[in-house]
């Protein structure tokens, strides 16, 4: 799948709509025959082209669950580059390589951002900036992933992504100062990861309403519909 995903990439800008139309392909070979996650999905499946995907974000194996999900264009953390094989495998999708710590290349990733979703490629963002353990809300959303819908018709889709706790107490998130290769030996360890993805309505930009105000709306809903999910289900529903 690797030699084909990179196959799918060479060509330009079309390498890159090719490899996202693939990336589910991948995805989903790897939730069922390396990573044993299970996935259950609640909501509309197919996303609009060209949307901005939005989740809360809660390990490496987000990427793994969304990409077996829709066809899309991550963008990872530039750090994530240097992982061994993780790093390697999603560089073949072409993603849109995020540096925070440069503001010249900041500006260049937003322009690639817009462009990305001018040719109807979804591009998946995780606007909390890092990960958490999933079973304390969201952290306060960062505007600058939303910079390229002000002003567009461009279509933002939130999606609440939930993993299942097992009886062993074991948390799937990967987050705070956890080594990644005893996590994902642990992992692999496993019979089965439970994964619940919802799908929530789509999002369009107001008129006049700048890309932190439509950070905190988008944020604002995520976080409703992540409490209504908790009122129904009970804080032990979250136990599988």
């Amino acid at each position: 799948y690797g030699l084909w995903s990179l196959l799918h990439a060479l060509g330009g800008r079309a390498g890159i709509k090719r490899v996202a139309r693939y990336t589910r392909n991948w995805g989903r070979f790897l939730v069922r025959h390396v990573a044993p996650v299970e996935v259950k999905v609640s909501g509309e499946r197919e996303v609009a082209p060209g949307a901005l995907i939005v989740s809360n974000h809660q390990s490496y194996i987000d990427i793994l669950v969304h990409a077996s999900l829709f066809p899309i264009r991550f963008a990872p953390k530039a750090e994530i580059r240097r992982w061994p094989v993780f790093g390697w495998y999603l560089a073949i999708s072409r993603p849109v390589w995020v540096d925070r710590k440069s503001r010249q290349k900041s500006k260049a990733v937003m322009e690639e951002f817009r462009r990305t979703l001018e040719e109807g490629v979804s591009l998946l963002v995780y606007p909390e900036g890092t990960t958490t353990d999933g079973q304390h809300g969201l952290l306060p959303f960062k505007s600058t992933p939303f910079e390229p819908i002000v002003g567009t018709p461009f279509v933002i889709q939130p999606i609440i992504t939930r993993y299942i706790i097992g009886r062993d107490g074991w948390n799937p998130a990967w987050y705070g100062d956890q080594t990644m290769l005893p996590h994902v030996w642990t992992l692999l360890g496993h019979k089965k990861i439970h994964a619940e993805v919802t799908v929530l309505p789509p999002v369009r930009a107001l008129p006049g309403e700048d890309r932190k105000e439509l950070a905190l709306r988008v944020e604002t809903i995520m976080r409703q519909a992540l409490r209504k999910e908790d009122g129904e289900t009970g804080k032990e529903g979250n136990t599988f």
